[in-house]
């Protein structure tokens, strides 16, 4: 046999060298450690998209809330008008003599007054259950029930709000079976129509007597939890409703308006016409400071600072489990404990913010500072 020794020319060989193994394996490794970290960030970003489309889902009802509150309590008024000290024709007809009128003062037979919760709603279940402040007035709102007057966008309604830990039993649609309750901090709304507005009847009461106050009994008969009972005697109007879940506190601050630009919270600052939160416009209050020897009586603050905390749907279960899912209000007296001084009102917010960060629970503080139009205080 003849063996050719022919050699092939230079970079023609019929052999093609291929990929070691340890090259393949260090590709692999690289690869792979690509990917893990192309899976790190993926996860990071959709985490971030989840936690913030969550957030924003979750404190929509909030903000909602928040708006309709403000709207409303901004529209709030009192009627004020300039009459004589005295009726001389009602103390004719009582005592045989008329009397003659030294001045004039202020009258409205309306109310504006705010303050805690569990002193204004005696029916809501005490301090642990009604945390924060409530504020019931009288405002141009239009609502009424009767089909005739659905045109009259201006007649005067009651309202009020305060937040409320109650079960959801009598506001679930009536094809759910019932029991699995739900307990839950609610904003309550107290939004009777026009014609149950009752203001009227209590303030005939108090008619002539300028040091008593009007009396409450307009809004705490009604502005409890709507129970079955309450139900069949209203009919078909719910005067309380709830407005969103997960509220957990409502701040209610009166104040007059700034002195001047460098005027600092104090006791002697925009808060002294409430310095513990309350105000009641049918009462005679703030002798030597307002406009008149009548004080701040039957006029409204002019400005009203307004606090609203939620947390989302995911902390309200984690409360719900931490205490046993029953109906014992989790967060007890945190809330109510905190607030006591008005001027104080930025740091007591933050007492309560900090222990909401200790339950590790998600929430969000909404705050704004409003103008009653309504306010007259040149009167």
């Amino acid at each position: 046999m003849k063996i050719s020794n022919t050699k092939q020319p230079s970079g023609s060989s019929s052999q093609h060298q291929g990929f070691t193994l340890v090259e393949i394996m260090v590709s692999l490794a690289v690869l792979t450690i690509l990917l893990l970290i192309s899976a790190q960030v993926i996860g990071q970003v959709q985490s971030t998209w989840s936690a913030s489309n969550a957030r924003v889902s979750q404190f929509r009802e909030a903000r909602v809330a928040f708006d309709i509150l403000t709207r409303n309590i901004s529209q709030a008024t009192l009627n004020t008008y300039i009459d004589y000290d005295q009726n001389y024709l009602s103390s004719a007809a009582g005592s045989g003599a008329a009397s003659a009128p030294n001045n004039y003062v202020r009258r409205s037979e309306l109310q504006f007054i705010c303050g805690p919760a569990a002193t204004l709603v005696p029916s809501g279940g005490g301090a642990n259950f009604l945390p924060g402040h409530a504020v019931f007035f009288q405002a141009p709102l239009g609502i009424t029930s009767t089909p005739a007057y659905s045109g009259l966008d201006r007649l005067l309604c009651a309202r009020g709000y305060f937040v409320q830990f109650s079960s959801d039993r009598f506001w679930r649609p009536g094809f759910l079976p019932p029991g699995n309750e739900r307990f839950r901090y609610r904003l309550m709304e107290y939004s009777p129509p026009t014609e149950l507005n009752t203001v009227y009847a209590y303030a005939l009461q108090n008619a002539g007597n300028l040091a008593s106050p009007l009396s409450r009994n307009w809004f705490s008969e009604r502005a409890g939890v709507v129970t079955n009972a309450s139900r069949s005697t209203a009919g078909a109007v719910m005067l309380t409703r709830p407005v969103a879940d997960n509220i957990v506190a409502l701040i209610i601050s009166p104040r007059r308006e700034l002195k001047n630009p460098q005027e600092v919270e104090a006791v002697s600052g925009p808060t002294q016409i409430a310095p513990s939160y309350a105000y009641d416009s049918s009462a005679r209050d703030n002798i030597g400071y307002a406009p008149s020897p009548q004080g701040t009586q039957h006029l409204l603050p002019p400005l009203v600072r307004i606090v609203l905390i939620a947390i989302d749907e995911k902390s309200a279960e984690m409360l719900s489990m931490g205490s046993g899912g029953g109906s014992t209000p989790p967060l007890g007296t945190t809330v109510n404990g905190a607030l006591t001084q008005a001027h104080n009102l930025e740091a007591e917010v933050q007492e309560i913010v900090k222990q909401l960060n200790q339950r590790r629970l998600n929430y969000r503080v909404f705050t704004t500072t409003i103008q009653l139009r309504g306010s007259k205080w040149s009167i």
